[in-house]
């Protein structure tokens, strides 16, 4: 790739049945078209899978991606993806992880790694500064993920290296199965766990001692990181982000009125006081911080349970989006009870929005006598119970009994228990809904009916302009033209540059300016993009990923809500207001390009060179 530095410039292809591997050039005109990550993979998806295939046969790929600040020590810039067609939504799924794996991947030569085909028996994948290697792994099978992590450690025997795995969900193919590096980093939602597990891929470990270059040189470099450090230190979000993490917007969510609670029958959350930040951080002093490679934020801390009987444990810090789908929507006020589940979840390897959304609305359906203890294998599937929580989590991961059903997500569990259970399947697409309740925003619920992927809060995270005013205070309660165009500006923005170069979904809040993201852009690749021509980037992104979707059938109709957000809210702050995305769909396909049925226009098409 003349001229343009931070990429490597090659991906490898790892046919899993024969064990044979290739590289892929990456092209200066590949790169300035798609930039990374989520462009790159939804590029090499488009073009390579036939329409309709299975995601869980060997005609699907898993690939692993950076970006090309990755591994230059740019703070915020240290994630990696995984992206493959998705079994729970028959989408393209493209997740991100923190942690330490993503650097190490390019410092071992390569971008990203392609896996294709599936193995005769399971396997780990080892890359070792550009040698890549399938060592058998039987023994490594029915293993959680923090086990096989440290077993795989152990067997190769080098300090620095890093480790992605799938648990047991992985394996029995749970569809919103995950995968996790470094014990805590996880590659979420829409069962990327599952596809690897269909491979018989246990795990893929790395290991690399090279380094990423810049276009500047060293001196130059070293100054920019000194100014961008600078930026992230003296930010005021950083300084909270550092202190509580996202478990800060807890209580700012509960007390306007939109905190998922009980399967999203209402948006408060009587017991929020017990689950917010202040009280995690009286209860549960740090036990030092958990970090991604190069970043100044410290955003998330290692914690200990220490009493109950939950005693002992000691794991990462659950988040908002863990607080709520384990906690208040489960109705569960107990922390402890809340990061145990969170821990069963990282060891199991399964999504915990997923997770806590099919437990609760198990509990429901239970409540409501769609399910019985006769289909529940004896289990009380009552709202609050800490004892059906823990239980569902274990059934749902191994597959046995209720669990192998809500092991589909909830939109195909709901169609085989049926009785009415639709009604209660909180999903989009197939994708279980995250921890705002539309109703108090509507911006988000029009995010959740056209994003990508299903129902996805990071894929246009309008909450900031809704509840948090950043970078301005917008009504949370308006269904206007202006809206609509910030739920459009915010998911091409977070297509590219935040999703593809690979930013933190938070980098925009925390001081990175679009001039600073096209200065470092510049200064690390030589790339001399202005912020508007990344945004164009993110737009062909999406629209690439709306043909996907469209080939895959899916149509206007499909673009919507649960019929839940139709009824108002019945108490809070946001009592009395629904959330009917068809209100704003008309304009989102027009701002959009696209036509009435949602499907891009030819003369859009042809703009971004997509034709």
């Amino acid at each position: 790739m003349p001229e343009y530095k931070g990429y490597v410039g090659k991906i490898l292809r790892v046919d899993l049945k024969s064990g044979k591997t290739s590289e892929m050039p990456i092209q200066r005109e590949f790169a300035d078209t798609w930039m990374g990550g989520r462009g790159f993979a939804a590029k090499i998806l488009y073009d390579e899978l036939a329409p309709k295939i299975d995601p869980l046969g060997p005609e699907n790929k898993l690939i692993f991606i950076t970006g090309p600040l990755c591994g230059t020590g740019v703070p915020l810039t240290g994630k990696y993806a995984v992206a493959t067609k998705s079994p729970l939504t028959n989408t393209i799924s493209v997740g991100y992880a923190g942690g330490h794996f993503g650097p190490t991947l390019k410092f071992a030569g390569y971008d990203g790694v392609i896996f294709e085909g599936k193995s005769n028996s399971p396997v780990y994948a080892f890359l070792n500064d550009g040698e890549l290697e399938l060592r058998e792994a039987e023994h490594l099978w029915g293993k959680d993920t923090h086990e096989t992590e440290k077993l795989v450690r152990e067997e190769i025997g080098e300090k620095n290296v890093r480790v992605a795995t799938i648990g047991p969900a992985g394996e029995n193919l749970v569809r919103f199965a995950c995968i996790i590096s470094d014990k805590h980093a996880v590659i979420g939602r829409c069962g990327p766990g599952a596809v690897m597990g269909s491979k018989n891929l246990k795990a893929f470990a790395v290991r690399g001692t090279g380094r990423v270059s810049t276009y500047v040189d060293e001196n130059t470099w070293r100054q920019t990181l000194k100014w961008i450090g600078k930026i992230v230190d003296e930010n005021e979000v950083v300084k909270a982000f550092n202190q509580s993490g996202t478990t800060g917007s807890v209580a700012v969510v509960n007390e306007m009125g939109l905190m998922p609670t009980r399967n999203f029958q209402t948006g408060v959350f009587e017991k929020a006081d017990m689950i917010n930040a202040d009280y995690i951080n009286e209860h549960y002093p740090s036990k030092g911080f958990v970090h991604c490679w190069g970043c100044r934020v410290l955003c998330s801390k290692w914690i200990e349970v220490k009493q109950g009987a939950y005693r002992g444990i000691r794991t990462d810090r659950p988040e908002h989006q863990n607080i709520f789908a384990l906690g208040a929507n489960c109705g569960v006020s107990s922390f402890e009870a809340i990061a145990y589940a969170n821990f069963l979840c990282d060891k199991y390897g399964m999504d915990t929005i997923s997770t806590g959304v099919a437990v609760s609305f198990a509990m429901e359906c239970f409540e409501r006598g769609i399910l019985s203890k006769l289909d529940t294998d004896g289990l009380e599937l009552r709202f609050g119970s800490k004892e059906a929580l823990m239980g569902l989590i274990g059934k749902i991961a191994c597959r046995e009994g209720i669990g192998d059903i809500l092991a589909e997500g909830v939109m195909r569990a709901a169609e085989r228990i049926g009785k009415g259970a639709e009604k209660y399947a909180m999903h989009v697409k197939g994708l279980e809904i995250p921890g705002y309740d539309p109703r108090g925003a509507k911006g988000i619920g029009l995010n959740y009916a056209t994003a990508s992927r299903g129902a996805d809060h990071n894929d246009g995270w309008t909450i900031a302009v809704e509840l948090f005013g950043i970078p301005v205070k917008v009504d949370r309660f308006s269904e206007d033209e202006n809206k609509v165009k910030w739920v459009v500006d915010f998911q091409n923005s977070t297509a590219a540059p935040i999703d593809s170069a690979i930013f933190c979904n938070f980098c925009l809040d925390f001081g990175f300016s679009p001039e600073v993201i096209e200065r470092l852009l510049h200064e690390a690749v030589g790339m001399r993009y202005t912020y508007t021509e990344m945004v164009k980037v993110g737009e062909r992104i999406i629209n690439l990923e709306r043909l996907f979707n469209l080939r895959e059938g899916y149509t206007r109709k499909d673009d919507t809500l649960p019929s839940r957000f139709l009824e108002p809210m019945p108490e809070g702050p946001s009592k009395g207001h629904t959330c009917n995305v068809d209100n704003m769909l008309d304009i989102y396909y027009k701002i959009r390009g696209w036509d009435e049925e949602g499907v891009p226009t030819k003369e859009k098409l042809e703009s971004l060179g997509l034709t």
